[in-house]
């Protein structure tokens, strides 16, 4: 459903909308790993009663927690903010936009149909196809293309903050999260069967 040839040119008709979304998912995404950064640095300087910042240490002071710690959570918090305000806007337009599209379209087909068509298929299964089928691909495009890049962007994100932090560590917990997205797969793959 994601790929297609008749779903394919609107990933190219609002290729703008979608890049800017994309970029603030990104952005979004990153700015979420930086929080628990300046946590530690509180925790750190609660537990040391100094923070080392840049190789330097600095005395935990209200000084340091104004200017070091809380302006900047104040201005990761709007930037989340507007970047969520942002990629909900991209998304959702331009899959308002493609869903209204192909519903034009096939009102546009379906006006060129012969009576012969309508009296060999059921008009209520038509309708149904026009109105659940195009909300579905609606929700399929914007929310579908959006979960799926928070999570590939996020997941990488955070694996490599990870690998950075203790590669040891980081390998213990792929283990489960391995083991976890197995059995999803093969919990999946029963279910479809099903």
């Amino acid at each position: 459903m994601i790929l297609g040839k008749h779903i394919n040119r609107y990933y190219l008709r609002y290729a703008g909308w979608l890049i800017l979304g994309l970029f603030a998912l990104v952005m979004v995404d990153y700015l979420q790993l930086e929080i628990p950064k300046l946590y530690g640095m509180v925790i750190n300087g609660m537990n040391l009663g100094y923070v080392e910042l840049g190789g330097v240490q600095h005395p935990f002071d209200v000084d340091f927690l104004v200017d070091k710690i809380c302006m900047p959570m104040v201005g990761i918090i709007l930037l989340i903010v507007l970047g969520r305000f942002l990629w909900r806007v991209c998304f959702f337009s331009a899959g308002i936009k493609a869903e209204s599209d192909l519903r034009e379209r096939r009102f546009d087909h379906c006006k060129d149909l012969s009576q012969e068509f309508y009296h060999q298929n059921n008009v209520g299964n038509l309708m149904s196809y026009y109105t659940n089928d195009l909300d579905t691909f609606q929700e399929c495009y914007s929310w579908g293309i959006m979960e799926c890049c928070d999570a590939a962007f996020l997941g990488a994100l955070a694996i490599v903050k990870m690998w950075r932090m203790n590669p040891l560590l980081t390998g213990f917990a792929l283990i489960p999260m391995a083991c976890l997205m197995g059995a999803s797969i093969i919990v999946g793959k029963s279910m479809s069967d099903k």
